[in-house]
């Protein structure tokens, strides 16, 4: 359109000026177009988080690298980022720029951490745009997933006090938290069907953070754990995180929950001496013995990088859940295939998160409140 008035211009208004506008206009789509086609072979972009591990509510920042063997300006480079909803920007997911030094420039983008696991951040399109917007390209390998950071959110270990029926189902010792019941030889069976701690008199070298003084002074001598009994009746955990088509910020929010009140029930159940088993899907299928505080912040770690499981494998080991095993559930009332894998199990223990909206689907179920309390349902 602006040639086309430069020319009327030139013919009916004045010719060498109309003639100056009309080189002007050319010459500037000559160059618009030669610096779009050197940018393309000359530009490339990648990224970098500043930090591999992060804590939640964390800040952390996206550098964009664009790198360039000219001397001369890029075109505009529109850059458009997706991300996992762990992880938000307060800024624009899409910009443009253009980069005039010689050596290319760093864009940062702030970015903060919301919920636990792997977040990842991608440059989803990378375009070129001439300075007339007339030519739109993708630049090579913007869309191939090589144009990725990833950064790992540590869960917290919050503090959910002791929440005496969870530990009675779980330590399978329903005598220890009643106080109208006497702690015995005779171990009780709770949600597993696995005795608990047996006692005994204290002798003299035992240690004694292995008395039980509750049980002590209502026998009104010393009375000790036989740990030995309590290696052999550990309560095995699942991390149950199936993978949806498009995962929400309210899911992450339902995984974030789940994961940090399975930390804090193993956390109760340090405290109260017993011992447990975690399984969990991180390239393959891990399972960790959390038989003190350092199993505990080594499964925090590695909780941070946690990812969904892909259909296949999930179902190979929930599918083989049987009773003795509590799993803590991802699933929402609106994934109801991944919900009906559990009429196919052996009949394994759930955890769900109350703003789940899953109903009641098995015998032994828990749902944890927003206080991170324990209710059976």
């Amino acid at each position: 359109m602006c040639i086309a008035l430069a020319v009327l211009l030139c013919v009916f208004v004045s010719g060498l000026g109309g003639l100056f506008i009309l080189i002007l206009l050319v010459l500037t789509l000559i160059f618009s177009l030669v610096i779009i086609f050197v940018s393309k072979k000359t530009v490339s972009v990648s990224t970098k988080l500043s930090t591999e591990i992060a804590n939640k509510g964390e800040d952390v920042e996206l550098e964009i690298t664009i790198a360039k063997s000219t001397f001369l300006p890029t075109s505009y480079i529109e850059i458009t980022l997706d991300m996992t909803p762990n992880i938000t920007t307060g800024h624009l997911k899409t910009f443009k720029v253009i980069s005039a030094r010689r050596t290319g420039d760093i864009i940062t983008v702030p970015l903060k951490t919301e919920f636990c696991g792997e977040a990842t951040v991608l440059l989803a399109d990378v375009r070129l745009i001439d300075y007339l917007g007339i030519v739109n390209m993708k630049l090579a390998g913007a869309d191939d997933g090589s144009m990725r950071s990833a950064v790992r959110i540590m869960p917290q270990i919050r503090d959910a006090g002791v929440q005496a029926d969870v530990l009675k189902a779980t330590s399978e010792n329903a005598a220890a938290y009643e106080e109208d019941e006497e702690e015995s030889d005779e171990s009780a069976i709770g949600l597993t069907g696995v005795a608990g701690y047996e006692h005994r008199k204290y002798e003299i070298g035992d240690p004694l953070k292995r008395v039980n003084w509750k049980l002590s002074s209502k026998r009104d001598e010393l009375m000790v754990r036989l740990d030995d009994k309590v290696l052999s009746s550990s309560q095995s955990f699942i991390l149950d995180y199936p993978l949806v088509t498009v995962p929400d910020r309210a899911y992450y929010q339902n995984v974030d929950m789940i994961i940090e009140a399975s930390l804090s029930l193993l956390s109760m159940l340090l405290m109260q001496g017993y011992e447990s088993s975690y399984t969990y899907y991180l390239d393959g299928w891990q399972t960790v013995d959390i038989n003190d505080e350092k199993g505990l912040l080594y499964l925090q770690e590695e909780l941070a990088g946690i990812r969904p499981t892909p259909a296949r494998e999930r179902n190979e080991v929930v599918l083989e859940a049987d009773s003795s095993v509590i799993c803590f559930t991802c699933c929402t009332a609106n994934m109801s295939q991944e919900i009906a894998a559990f009429y196919k199990s052996k009949g394994c223990s759930l955890v769900v998160t109350e703003q789940s909206g899953i109903s009641k689907i098995c015998t032994n179920m828990w749902k944890i409140t927003e206080d991170l309390e324990f209710v059976a349902m």
